[in-house]
């Protein structure tokens, strides 16, 4: 397996010291956060004062996906795969001594079996374990008692036992990406956690504290860009079905997130709870702030954290580290090519006080006493569309004025104050007054000025501005985050029978409450006035 221990000595063969060092004086000895810079080539440690170092550099092999940390948090490993045969490196690094070792292995994912570094071989026979004395101590194999196959992964470890993916061949019962979860202890005993006729698809997977439950993240596709990720829990004990985890908040239907694109940004054990973030899926869907979720899971109960996080994970003494979306003009920050995904800026909250850690990070994770110390967070309140917008549905802002008569339009309608919103139309015609004065019109109105305008040519402006989006970037009516946001205020459903355009499209038609559109303009002396309808 190509991984294997070196001869005893004080500088063994493939070992490097940790270098560099950011904020005065860290407590190197007790780090309480890993995370990776992919662009700084860095893995990084932060302390409980938020003061960070560079445990070791990832030098020019593709950035770590995950790190994980040992049981005691004196050690902390990663891999490096440079192809899909999983030909890379193994990196253990010694927080006491601030060492890394690193050598060639051929093996898939990467756990902590006890004390123990474990990973997969390639070819899926046989587990190669890393005792807590090596390098000076030699690494060793364990034989599995049944083979997982080449495509088969180490997902995730823990105390007595690890748990491997390996994936079906496809045919009746399983499609594609599909396999079977099982837990191998160091005997090599493989057994399964699925019922037979049970598969699932797989990607991340994280222990609870207490070794016990297991949490994944599934990844069922319809396509490359018609996939969606479910958080799933399970006992960790006995072959059976696992707990589907996916909250139905206003929180989640305003991110437009359902049932045909969703991804699962990442998720982390908190005590005896989980913390995880749903998002768009990057590349295929309009990237936005508040389409990235957070919530804390627990018994079934998804307590709401707030917006705009790629991930949160909550640590002891109340510590709370949020890695924040970027955005930039063009939408969410990407990384620099050759490194996949995206990353955002991490903060770590400790003692009431915010600080950053870093930016261009891509994952973090606190070590296992911080998850296993942290206690239930409060909830956020959820977003509301109570408001007057500012801008219109490109992101520009409105004169004052147009706001000023919006506000007042909004406040007559939330009364059911018709008489005032006629007053407020008043150059509108007899019939527009009538429909004001109707069994709903004073409703439509409220719900209509709380959209995003949109330019209207000579007539001025038009509430709201969407006509028709495709939620799909670069296109010719690609949606903007203000149009996705009126899609969720309307209540507007996709347009199942369209075929032109790849991504979801919505237009202001279908499903939904009947939308007569309201038209504002600016007359000669710069006033505001509310003209009429743009229809009817």
């Amino acid at each position: 397996m190509g991984c294997t221990a070196t001869d005893d000595g004080a500088a063994p063969a493939g070992t490097r010291p940790s270098t560099g060092a950011a904020g005065s004086g860290p407590d190197r000895t007790r780090p309480v956060l890993a995370f990776v810079q992919p662009e700084k080539r860095a893995v990084m440690l932060a302390d409980a004062a938020g003061r960070t170092w560079r445990a070791a550099p990832t030098d020019d092999a593709p950035p770590p996906s995950e790190v994980v940390w040992s049981p005691d948090a004196r050690r902390l490993a990663w891999l490096d795969e440079t192809n899909m045969s999983g030909t890379g490196e193994i990196h253990i690094y010694d927080v006491a001594k601030g060492t890394v070792h690193s050598e060639p292995c051929p093996c898939r994912g990467v756990g902590f079996l006890g004390q123990d570094v474990a990973t997969l071989a390639a070819d899926g026979t046989s587990l190669a374990l890393f005792p807590p004395g090596y390098p000076a101590e030699r690494a060793h194999r364990v034989r599995l008692g049944k083979a997982q196959g080449a495509y088969a992964e180490l997902a995730v470890g823990g105390p007595d036992d690890v748990i491997v993916f390996s994936v079906l061949p496809e045919g009746p019962g399983v499609t594609r990406g599909q396999g079977t979860v099982s837990a191998v202890d160091r005997r090599g005993t493989v057994r399964a956690l699925l019922p037979p006729t049970k598969p699932t698809t797989f990607t991340d997977a994280l222990r609870a504290p207490d070794g016990k439950a297991l949490a994944w993240g599934t990844s069922d596709s319809g396509g490359a860009c018609w996939t969606r990720s479910t958080l799933l829990t399970h006992s960790g004990d006995t072959a059976e079905e696992p707990l589907r985890r996916l909250p139905d908040d206003a929180a989640f239907r305003r991110a437009l997130i359902g049932e045909r694109q969703r991804s699962l940004g990442s998720f982390a054990w908190a005590g005896d709870g989980l913390t995880v973030t749903y998002g768009p899926l990057v590349s295929c869907q309009v990237l936005g702030s508040d389409r990235f979720v957070s919530y804390y899971v627990r018994g079934g109960v998804h307590t709401f954290l707030g917006t705009g996080m790629i991930g949160i994970a909550l640590g002891a003494d109340g510590r709370v580290a949020r890695l924040a979306v970027d955005l930039s003009s063009t939408g969410l920050a990407r990384a620099q090519p050759g490194i996949a995904g995206y990353t955002g800026t991490l903060t770590l909250t400790s003692g009431g006080r915010e600080q950053t850690l870093g930016k261009g990070v891509s994952t973090f994770a606190f070590t296992p006493y911080e998850s296993a110390a942290a206690k239930p967070p409060a909830a956020v309140p959820q977003p509301q569309d109570t408001a007057v917008t500012t801008v219109d549905d490109h992101g520009a802002r409105l004169p004052e004025g147009v706001v000023r008569l919006a506000r007042q339009i909004e406040e007559a309608a939330a009364r059911g104050d018709t008489d005032r919103l006629v007053a407020l139309c008043g150059t509108c015609r007899p019939g527009v007054h009538q429909w004001i004065r109707g069994k709903d019109g004073a409703a439509a109105v409220l719900r209509a000025i709380r959209a995003h305008p949109g330019r209207n040519g000579a007539e001025g402006l038009m509430y709201p501005g969407l006509s028709s989006c495709v939620d799909q970037p670069e296109q010719d009516i690609t949606c903007t985050p203000q149009q996705l946001r009126d899609v969720a205020l309307l209540g507007l459903r996709p347009d199942e029978a369209n075929v032109d355009y790849g991504g979801v499209v919505y237009y202001s038609w279908s499903g939904g409450p009947a939308m007569v559109p309201l038209l504002v303009r600016t007359d000669a002396k710069g006033a505001a006035v509310w003209t009429g309808l743009a229809a009817g």
